[in-house]
């Protein structure tokens, strides 16, 4: 063997090597990428409050940790109040300062959303939870 032929399968050998470590570097990159996804995603620590509601009230959580938040219903009559903390809220149905309805002991769960309807009939309101 000559020495242009040894430069060339030299030359081919490191071509090779290059084209492997390459080649591990962006599937080791692709593991990592996955891993930190899964990770982000096993950290949700919130959890919402969904459900049907008519569309001129106001709802109203309270938990028993001292948050309070207050939404509306969309002109489908849905509603959807998120980043809320795990533990019991009280659900509430209000409508000019004055409270139509009330769901009290509304247990939320890291990353499950529970669901509280309201339903009226005339100035008479009723909630429930849902399934």
């Amino acid at each position: 063997m000559n020495i242009i032929q040894k430069y060339e399968v030299n030359r081919q050998q490191k071509h090779g090597f290059r084209f492997a470590s390459k080649f591990m570097a962006i599937i080791a990159m692709g593991a990592v990428g996955t891993m930190t996804l899964s990770v982000a995603y096993a950290q949700e620590t919130d959890s919402r409050i969904v459900g049907k509601a008519p569309s001129d009230g106001t709802i109203t959580v309270h938990s028993d940790t001292g948050i309070t938040r207050h939404g509306t219903a969309n002109s489908k009559g849905r509603y959807s109040l998120s980043q809320l903390r795990p533990g019991t809220y009280v659900v509430s149905l209000e409508k000019d300062g004055k409270t139509l309805a009330s769901q009290p002991g509304v247990p939320l769960f890291v990353g499950r959303a529970s669901e509280v309807d309201f339903a009226c009939d005339n100035d008479q309101c009723t909630a429930s939870i849902g399934h």
